[in-house]
């Protein structure tokens, strides 16, 4: 299969190549402000970053949107962290990614908890502009990278593909004219080797090319008494970029990327923890000596209770497995057109993935859940862009097709005498036409403008049985137009910025942002076939903000309000064992600052904080009552700090590092029970870091979760039809040492 793959990618990126290089002519160099180049190599390592969020290379200060950025130094000061870790760097946002079979942020509040497959998130996630729909193939990206630029609110008028919460956009290392490279080795807990390299460099004068890897291997960290260790990793990546001059006006680069993680024991890393519904059928936590069930004191309905409530000391029967194969080829080409810009960027991806969990955690086969997926996406994005003293505009075309494959087996036999196997192909493609205008009315107003129209078409071929016996199917022979939806609709900016001086800016705008309806992913007959589909969501952005450059460009405060207006909020609900995606309205309202400063030499202080008031209404509970709830993993206020100190020490230089984020309580679903309720918390990191005199050797120590704490990244509430709650923890402390030598 992997043999398969490899020759279906190249023969993807030939292709494209050839289309490309006929379709665009022999003709030029890319130029800068379509995003081809970055300037991140010669910007600060903490403060001004060069980002190219709006097509253009911009300092993040000159960019009038809420934008968060981590440089160079930034991400390798992360250490060998999954992506997970951005939010403890990243004002707003929240990751959850307690297992590499999915990865969902959540930003500002805006997210979606429903773990099917096939489903797209609201945040979108980007590799070097290319969009990647399959929340099991974000983990593992984070190697060999410029910078990861953040985008809070709709967007929709300059990327391939909209979003109503926000982007993540992670930028590689591009290929470079002069031989270059690095290479880092990490050992850490639990027997950890990890890698990460690239070694890059002229090929001819016009060709250059850049090739890069990262491993990470180590065993569990949660103790199984009865089995192997949980929560290990096999995981390996490679990315190969090829880039290159076409005559004196064009620059293409071929890009082809693999991610495997082969046969890890990670899926269903969770706590077990007895619980009972209340009366709004919502999970309670039963105490020690309790006994609700009539099996023994504080175990769940099968009288079974985790010893100690350990989360990381469990006691699993059964398979807990994760494996992924990822590919991906993609082309990107500019070519100079004398005042105006083309970009063609032509992308394939494959993903096959397989999941299982002993969903009752326990020594009995009570609960087992699988799930698998193929996955094929096609996309091609051509923007023409220009700019010039008075005027910087974009337009653009998109299309996506997604062609997803989805098994999903619930495994009751042992309890209910119930098995479930269902599943089917969901097929989406999108078009779209884009364009964004930005109109210098004097040195120091600006209007933007910007406009999209999408065209989506869903279509599902979905199988249901019980027992195996098929009880319903949901395709257009048995339901007609039901099993294909359209949504067909718009999303747009308008926006001013003011800059009384070069450093400051403020600025004001109003966003619209939309994302198309889908269907759901039933585990049992829900009766009435019309509740599978769920209809598209629109956010209403109204939003300002005021950016500094403060005491000789050394300071930066950043400060921002915004008001969501959320129609149709696709909230995710879960019923018993009954999984459903609901519309809802919601309002959120939000303030947040960012601050950094470097008030002496080697001293560098950082500081963001964010405010959240959400709040999702008309939300039915399992037990009938209608109440309005707060938005999951949404909390009240979120803090971070950084501080690094770098001084001359001997032959080289030391650098220490402390950084902290306090997030308070927050829901883990949109039903906010109380077991869904996750205490507030504090979590800190460290780092010492020494690089030697002659820049090429750098050694490292450092601990992530420095305080050991204990705290879910996410709940599942099934007290009602079991009596317990499925708990994941994020990971415990973690210590590990790395040793970098660079070219």
């Amino acid at each position: 299969m992997m043999q398969s793959q490899l020759r279906r990618l190249s023969q993807a990126s030939v292709k494209a190549l050839a289309a490309t290089l006929m379709l665009t002519g022999a003709h030029g160099a890319a130029l800068a402000q379509d995003g081809g180049a970055t300037a991140e190599a010669d910007a600060p390592a903490y403060g001004d970053i060069v980002v190219t969020a709006q097509k253009r290379e911009q300092n993040i200060q000159k960019v009038g949107v809420a934008i968060s950025a981590l440089g160079k130094q930034g991400l390798a000061d992360l250490g060998r962290q999954d992506i997970s870790a951005l939010a403890t760097k990243l004002p707003s946002v929240q990751v959850l990614a307690y297992s590499p079979t999915l990865t969902v942020f959540n930003i500002r509040g805006v997210s979606q908890n429903d773990f099917a497959d096939s489903q797209e998130a609201p945040i979108a996630f980007y590799n070097d502009e290319v969009y990647i729909s399959a929340l099991g193939a974000i983990s593992g990206q984070m190697f060999d990278l410029e910078r990861v630029e953040m985008l809070r609110g709709p967007q929709g008028t300059l990327f391939g593909r909209n979003a109503t919460g926000g982007l993540i956009q992670v930028v590689s290392a591009k290929p470079t004219r002069d031989l270059s490279g690095f290479g880092t080795v990490t050992v850490g807990s639990y027997g950890q080797v990890a890698t990460e390299g690239a070694i890059s460099g002229p090929l001819s004068d016009t060709l250059r090319a850049r090739l890069s890897f990262s491993t990470n291997h180590h065993g569990g960290y949660i103790d199984n008494s009865i089995g192997k260790d949980l929560g290990n990793s096999k995981f390996y990546g490679g990315r190969f970029q090829l880039a290159g001059d076409v005559g004196e006006r064009g620059e293409f680069t071929l890009k082809l990327q693999g991610l495997r993680n082969d046969k890890e024991r990670t899926g269903g890393l969770y706590s077990h923890r007895t619980a009972i519904a209340n009366a709004d059928g919502l999970g309670e936590y039963v105490g020690p000596n309790e006994n609700p069930f009539g099996t023994c004191a504080g175990c769940d309905m099968f009288g079974y209770v985790q010893a100690g409530n350990d989360p990381f000391k469990v006691a699993f029967n059964g398979p807990n497995y994760f494996s992924r194969s990822y590919w991906s080829a993609s082309l990107r080409y500019v070519q100079d057109l004398g005042g105006v810009t083309l970009t063609s960027i032509s992308d394939y991806q494959y993903l096959k993935k397989r999941y299982g969990e002993d969903a009752d955690m326990s020594p009995a086969s009570t609960f087992a859940y699988s799930t698998s997926q193929n996955l094929d996406q096609y996309s091609q994005e051509l923007r023409l862009s220009n700019s010039s003293d008075r005027a910087t505009w974009v337009i653009g075309g998109y299309a996506i097709k997604i062609v997803s494959d989805n098994g999903y087996d619930t495994d009751l036999s042992g309890s209910l005498g119930l098995r479930e196997i269902y599943g089917g192909r969901l097929k989406t493609t999108s078009f779209a036409g884009f364009g964004q205008l930005e109109y210098n009315l004097t040195d120091q107003v600006a209007l933007i403008g910007g406009l999209r129209y999408s065209a989506d078409r869903k279509t599902i071929d979905f199988t249901h049985a019980e027992n195996g016996v098929t009880d319903f199917t949901f395709d257009r022979a048995s339901v007609g137009k039901l099993a294909r939806q359209k949504f067909n609709d718009w999303s747009g900016k308008a926006g001013i910025n003011f800059k009384p001086n070069e450093d400051t800016l403020i600025y004001a705008s109003v966003n619209r942002g939309i994302k198309g309806g889908g269907f759901g992913t039933p585990a049992f007959n829900p009766g009435d076939l019309t509740t599978i589909p769920f209809k598209e969501e629109v956010l209403t952005d109204y939003e300002g903000g005021v950016k500094l450059t403060l005491f000789d460009r050394t300071t930066h405060l950043n400060l921002s309000a915004f008001y969501y207006d959320y129609k149709d909020y696709q909230a995710f609900e879960l019923v018993d064992l009954a999984l459903a995606v609901r519309n809802k309205d919601a309002t959120i309202k939000g303030i947040e600052a960012e601050f950094n400063t470097r008030p002496v030499d080697g001293l560098y202080l950082q500081t963001f904080a964010t405010y959240l008031d959400s709040k999702v209404k008309g939300v039915i509970l399992p037990g009938g009552r209608v109440a309005n709830t707060r938005m999951p993993q949404a909390p009240k206020w979120s803090i971070g700090w950084l501080v690094r100190y770098e001084l001359d020490a001997g032959p080289g230089r030391l650098a220490l590092q402390t950084d902290w984020k306090y997030d308070s309580a927050q829901y883990l679903s949109t039903f906010n029970a109380p077991v869904d309720r996750q205490p507030g918390r504090v979590v800190g990191n460290a780092r010492v870091t020494y690089g030697f005199g002659d820049g090429k050797w750098e050694i490292a120590g450092f601990v992530n979760n420095l305080t050991d704490k204990k705290y879910r990244l996410y709940n599942l509430d099934l007290s009602g039809p079991f009596g317990f709650t499925q708990q994941a923890y994020a990971r415990p402390r973690w210590f590990g040492a790395s040793v970098t030598r660079s070219l």
